[in-house]
């Protein structure tokens, strides 16, 4: 039987030019970061912008835009928390609080359809979506209920990150999400691997973020984040991907 909700988010979704997904195939590539410093970078620029973090049991978009948890607006759905002008968020997080959200992979799938079908995000301009590491239910689920998707793909320059990228980007391929280009992150010298990376799968290299010291300093504030050097890279790389 096909699930009700499944209708609603094409409904939901109808006001956003693009939808995209932020991913990386291993954890702390600087993912999330990417995704938030993005966000607000496109946000200052005048895009109207939405942050969806669908990492669920290990949400942390919240803390890096300064958003505290508690539950947002219902009005015919749920609002997503304004973080600034042209930026909103949504999260598990501002539900859970601090507990932790052990899920079973049915039911990280009936918390993506609920998230997806209750969440008002009205005209956006770009939806970023923080997605978990790996390859699971989420970009599963995202791939068959948001068939416009589009894949923005993390990775520092590490032999480690680059191989387990490398089979994201394949199954990204054989699934037929478009991948709209890579970031190399956390860079410290040369992204000479991750350039040929994209170059072997055809994607361009939307920006290299050079290794920033300073920028946990920043973190859980946007107008900290908007004058980093990571949002001036992310700002301009992210402007240049056409949906």
């Amino acid at each position: 039987m096909i699930d009700p909700r499944e209708s609603v988010v094409q409904r939901r979704l109808a006001g956003v030019a693009r939808v995209a997904a932020v991913c990386s195939a291993k954890g702390g590539v600087g993912k999330t970061l990417c995704t938030a410093v993005g966000g607000v970078a496109l946000a200052s620029l005048g895009r109207r912008v939405g942050i969806l973090d669908l990492d669920l049991p290990g949400s942390t978009a919240h803390l890096f835009l300064g958003v505290a948890p508690g539950l947002p607006e219902e009005e015919k759905g749920i609002l997503p928390v304004a973080v600034t002008d042209n930026l909103c968020l949504m999260s598990a997080a501002l539900f859970a609080g601090n507990r932790a959200l052990p899920l079973r992979g049915p039911e990280i799938s009936d918390a993506i359809r609920e998230i997806l079908a209750v969440t008002r995000w009205g005209e956006l301009d770009v939806l970023l979506i923080d997605m978990p590491p790996g390859i699971g239910e989420e970009i599963l689920d995202l791939a068959r209920l948001v068939p416009r998707l589009e894949a923005i793909v993390v990775s520092t320059p590490s032999a480690a990150s680059i191989a387990v990228v490398e089979r994201l980007l394949a199954f990204l391929a054989e699934m037929k999400v478009r991948t709209s280009g890579l970031i190399a992150n956390m860079v410290q010298g040369d992204a000479a691997a991750v350039r040929a990376l994209a170059a072997r799968f055809g994607v361009p290299l939307l920006g290299t973020v050079e290794f920033e010291p300073g920028l946990e300093r920043a973190i859980g504030s946007p107008d900290l984040l908007r004058t980093s050097n990571a949002a001036a890279v992310l700002g301009t790389a992210l402007q240049e991907v056409r949906g």
